[in-house]
């Protein structure tokens, strides 16, 4: 199984987005999301947010950026759309948040899955998930993900 990184910013006032991870809509493949860092790189300030993962049905609009392989003896490229700078928040499934976690902005949060505890990406054209904030924000936030394709 292939293992990826990638790396996204939020710039947008109004989304919610910071990072989409979702199936290809030719040739879907399940992916699994096992390492996944929070934070700002604005100017630091007492501001409080809540980061969401949340289940999605459609792919959002964005740059699409091409996630770098951690082996490089892996020489399939990933079928996984990951989407940085998003400007249009995907559809979101209602109440299907998979993680929340209430955070200053000075703090930045790694969550590492526990042996299978990874959160999965179906292998269904456009689905996936989003990681950003419970309600857009000016803030400059950042996310790194690290996930495998089954």
């Amino acid at each position: 199984m292939a293992r990826w990184g990638t790396r996204h910013n939020k710039a947008s006032d109004n989304v919610q987005s910071v990072s989409l991870l979702t199936a290809a809509a030719s040739s879907p493949r399940r992916g699994k999301v096992y390492d996944i860092s929070l934070g700002s790189a604005a100017t630091p300030g007492d501001n409080a947010f809540i980061w969401i993962i949340q289940r999605c049905t459609t792919a959002g609009t964005g740059t699409t950026t091409t996630p770098n392989s951690l082996d490089p003896a892996d020489t399939l490229a990933c079928t996984i759309v990951a989407t940085n700078v998003v400007t249009a928040d995907p559809t979101l499934t209602a109440n299907a948040f998979l993680y929340q976690a209430a955070l200053n902005q000075r703090a930045t949060f790694r969550w590492v899955a526990q042996p299978y505890g990874e959160i999965l990406i179906p292998a269904t054209a456009s689905n996936g998930i989003m990681i950003g904030l419970s309600a857009p924000s000016t803030s400059v936030m950042n996310v790194g993900v690290q996930f495998e394709e089954c």
